[in-house]
């Protein structure tokens, strides 16, 4: 049962509207679309909540910087006494094409910061994800750290905001079968829904 739903983002006004940010936007839609007023926040992080069926369900941004999220996941963890595979962790990928998702219950950072961060602070990278595709890279080398940074910091240019529209509503469409159990359901229906084959 999923317990905690992170998105991975970095704070300040500056970074709003990135694609690196786009963990924050699926959360922003997420706690929208299911009525979570309930809010607060603690060193690491802010929260949204809501009572289901099944107990408390949280969501909440880290406000570390990205490659310090591993922070604010251990700090959630601790406070509302759940266990990694009670964990749903939400990052934006470059490997990906935009509009892509991919659900998975368990992985590797696959060169993401703060899917490293999480990895390393709770020992175990047993913990399902939403990984959605901020992608291509508009160059060639991927080996290229200074341009990557500067593109996942860049903003969505306006003719990719339909796109990711549509990405953030079937990205909480998704989750919204994941916090009902039907894990298995979001993987066949979204990740077969991709533009993009496997990656």
């Amino acid at each position: 049962m999923i317990r905690i739903v992170c998105g991975l983002g970095n704070p300040g006004d500056e970074y709003f509207g990135t694609r690196h940010n786009l963990g924050f936007d699926i959360i922003d839609r997420l706690a929208e679309r299911h009525k979570m007023i309930q809010a607060g926040s603690y060193r690491f992080f802010s929260f949204r909540a809501i009572d289901t069926a099944s107990g408390m369900l949280y969501l909440i941004k880290s406000q570390t910087f990205m490659n310090r999220s591993g922070e604010a996941v251990v700090e959630a963890l601790r406070l509302w006494n759940a266990k990694p595979d009670e964990l749903f962790v939400i990052s934006d990928d470059f490997n990906l094409a935009l509009g892509s998702i991919r659900i998975r219950k368990t992985g590797s950072a696959g060169g993401h910061k703060g899917l490293a961060s999480i990895i390393d602070s709770l020992g175990v990278s047993d913990f399902p994800r939403l990984r959605a595709g901020i992608g291509p890279l508009p160059f060639e080398g991927s080996a290229d750290r200074d341009r990557i940074t500067d593109f996942v910091l860049s903003p969505f240019l306006p003719e990719e905001n339909e796109v990711v529209d549509e990405l953030i509503s079937r990205a909480v469409e998704a989750i919204g079968l994941v916090i009902n159990n039907c894990f298995d359901l979001a993987i066949s229906k979204y990740n077969s829904a991709n533009p993009t084959p496997e990656n």
